[in-house]
C-alpha cells in the first residue's frame, strides 16, 4: 500500500527501501516485565539488545523480559 501511494505520485521506490524505513521504525522495544535481565519496566531498549539479553537469561534458567515494539516517527 505504501507503494501506491508513491506510484500515484509517479515515484518508484524499491523494496528494500521500505524494507529498511520499517525496520527503522520497529528498532525500539518497551519493556512490559524485565524478567530477570536489568531492563526497567517501562524503559524503552533496541530491540536486538532485547533479544540478546533474553536469550542469555534464558540460557541461565532466569525469567525472560517481555515488552512490545514500538513504532518511532522518522525525520
Amino acid at each position: 500500500e505504501i507503494q501506491e501511494v508513491y506510484r500515484l505520485q509517479g515515484v518508484t521506490i524499491n523494496d528494500k527501501h521500505i524494507e529498511v524505513i520499517v525496520r527503522q521504525m520497529l528498532q525500539k522495544t518497551e519493556v512490559n516485565d524485565p524478567g530477570n535481565t536489568e531492563f526497567l519496566k517501562g524503559e524503552q531498549v533496541d530491540r536486538i539488545d532485547f533479544e540478546d539479553a533474553n536469550t542469555a537469561v534464558e540460557a541461565a534458567g532466569g525469567k525472560p523480559a517481555t515488552g512490545q515494539p514500538v513504532l518511532l516517527g522518522i525525520t
